[in-house]
Formats: structure tokens, C-alpha cells, sequence
């Protein structure tokens, strides 16, 4: 009876124990607290950080000494330079961020304007600009 007993043992080390399904504990872990952004830096008032002509479509195109005028300002000055049309939205139905001081500003002048951009806050605007000089004017 003792053999008999040591093969079954054996036999059931040989074939090792079965898989079973065995229920995992979770703790939730408190997600990390992202770290605040920082302040952006003040930017002196004379320093150009970006152009925006805001414009309506169904007033008329953009005049091409404006968009040729922006697109040297993009390459040769280093400073964004676009144009966006008033009506434009996003996927939420309301103006991009980085535009709606520039829309507010150029709804104020009246449309099309130039804004330009000091940061964050509207260091200039040019009422109807129609060549690329009245663009280019802007920086000393």
C-alpha cells in the first residue's frame, strides 16, 4: 500500500499541479498631481511674438502683399505669422485659444486687421493693411 502511495505522489509531481485561476487584488493608486504651469515670463512691449491677420472671407481675400509680407515675417524674423479667418472654430465650436485675443482686438479696429502679438497682450494693430510694407512697418 506504502508504493502504491509513493506512485501516486510521484505521478502527481510529474504531471505538476494544475493552473488554477487565481483572483488578483488591485489597490488603487492616487493618480499623480501634475505640477502647475509655470507664469509665462513678461515680455518687453517692443518685442514682437507673433502676427495675426484676422480677417473676414466674405469681405474679400486676403491682398497678396499681406500674405507674402507674413510669410517673410515666418521665415526671415523667426515670429508666427498667420492669417485666420474670424468665423473659424474648433472641434468644441469655439476660436482656438491662441486666437481670441487677436479676434477680439481685430473686431475692435474692425476688420481685416493686423494684430500684433507681445506675449500675450496686443501690442499693435494695423487697420487694413494692403501691402507688404504696411506689414513689414511693425518692426523697428
Amino acid at each position: 500500500m506504502k508504493c502504491l502511495r509513493h506512485l501516486a505522489i510521484g505521478l502527481l509531481l510529474l504531471a505538476g499541479t494544475p493552473v488554477l485561476p487565481l483572483r488578483t487584488l488591485t489597490w488603487p493608486t492616487p493618480a499623480p498631481t501634475p505640477a502647475p504651469a509655470p507664469a509665462p515670463a513678461p515680455v518687453n512691449p517692443s518685442t514682437v511674438t507673433a502676427m495675426v491677420y484676422v480677417y473676414e472671407k466674405d469681405a474679400g481675400p486676403v491682398p497678396s502683399g499681406v500674405a507674402a509680407a507674413l510669410d517673410r515675417v515666418n521665415r526671415e524674423k523667426k515670429v508666427p505669422a498667420t492669417m485666420f479667418e474670424e468665423d473659424t472654430v474648433d472641434g468644441t465650436g469655439k476660436t482656438p485659444e491662441q486666437y481670441r485675443v487677436p479676434v477680439q482686438a481685430g473686431r475692435a479696429s474692425g476688420l481685416p486687421t493686423l494684430v500684433v502679438m507681445s506675449g500675450t497682450t496686443v501690442a499693435k494693430t494695423v487697420k487694413a493693411p494692403q501691402t507688404a510694407d504696411d506689414v513689414l512697418r511693425v518692426f523697428p
